[in-house]
């Protein structure tokens, strides 16, 4: 299946316990109504210079912080946030940010990272289908951005994220939490 490009079949139960799944955690209403706000020209979307402290590529992208340091930071919180967090069981978030990743003409993958020192969760939900995979590094993995499709993953496993080329952007919903 192409949830788990490069997995071989002895790997793959190994690989799914370390790593979750879950498809169509949003029905179609939702998802609509949530691209209808954050692609709309007055949603406000704030330049990243750069992907991460690691990130050497000299590629940018636009992020979009709906919860930051403990409390809610964008009104449109209420509007994307609660039933993804029920969906998901978070217990307590720390971080819930939108990030948009422009196309580029080769596709450019970012430097490994972890998002925090500290135990915590981490989850990333595809808003587009696109050819921007999500990479893993040990195990050594990668992940098809698909429209409602979210990977849930121990925060502490080294990750990174790659440019889309067929498609005019890439939009992922990244959260981190406590278990």
């Amino acid at each position: 299946s192409d949830l788990y490009i490069g997995t071989s079949l002895l790997s793959l139960k190994r690989w799914q316990k370390m790593f979750k799944i879950k498809k169509n955690i949003l029905k179609k209403e939702k998802i609509k109504e949530i691209n209808d706000i954050i692609l709309n020209d007055h949603f406000p979307w704030y330049l990243q210079t750069k992907i991460t402290d690691l990130d050497k590529t000299g590629y940018g992208y636009f992020t979009h912080s709906l919860y930051l340091d403990n409390k809610i930071n964008s009104h449109f919180y209420k509007i994307i946030m609660p039933e993804i967090i029920d969906n998901l069981n978070v217990k307590s978030l720390m971080r819930a940010r939108l990030n948009l990743y422009p196309k580029t003409s080769r596709t450019v993958k970012h430097a490994y990272h972890v998002d925090y020192e500290f135990k915590h969760m981490s989850a990333v939900y595809f808003l587009n289908t696109n050819n921007g995979f999500l990479f893993f590094k040990n195990p050594l993995k990668k992940v098809k951005p698909e429209n409602n499709k979210c990977v849930i993953f121990d925060g502490n496993h080294f990750h990174c994220s790659s440019s889309c080329t067929d498609k005019s952007h890439r939009i992922t919903l990244n959260l981190n939490y406590e278990f």
